[in-house]
């Protein structure tokens, strides 16, 4: 009876830390960059700037020659110009390679202004076929290129 009790223990030991493995080498990153998209989603419709950019590395560089500083302004025009940010991703698909890591995406984003409603990112078609490129500094993920938003 007791070694029975002695086996349980040292399966239910085993089977945490076995979990707790997987969990910690693959399942925590892909849970954070949902955590990214899902905060940068939620600043951006807050219109809380600070919010937004927690989440952009300082960086940040894209092909439309945007840095971290100049990114910051850019958005910061966008939240004084427009109201009632809504912000739609569809089909996330993520991949993760190391430190670095992918989100292929459509995105839209509707706003108020002048009093009716209008696309800044996407149409009344479909969405922008978006790229996010992410960098793990230290224990966090932030985005460091974006690509496809016109």
């Amino acid at each position: 009876m007791r070694n029975l009790k002695k086996i349980i223990i040292v399966l239910l030991i085993i089977i945490i830390v076995i979990g707790g493995g997987v969990f910690y080498l693959g399942l925590t990153d892909s849970l954070k960059i949902n955590r990214v998209m899902e905060g940068a989603k939620k600043g951006m419709e807050k219109e809380d700037i600070n919010l937004l950019m927690s989440y952009v590395s300082h960086k940040y560089m894209d092909d439309y020659g945007f840095d971290y500083p100049m990114a910051r302004r850019f958005m910061s025009g966008l939240f004084k110009d427009f109201d009632n940010f809504e912000v739609t991703i569809d089909n996330p698909v993520i991949k993760i390679q190391d430190d670095a890591a992918t989100i292929q995406f459509y995105l839209w984003i509707s706003v108020e202004w002048n009093g009716s409603s209008a696309y800044i990112v996407g149409t009344n078609r479909a969405g922008a076929n978006v790229r996010a490129h992410l960098k793990k500094e230290f224990l966090n993920w932030k985005v460091v290129k974006i690509e496809g938003v016109r």
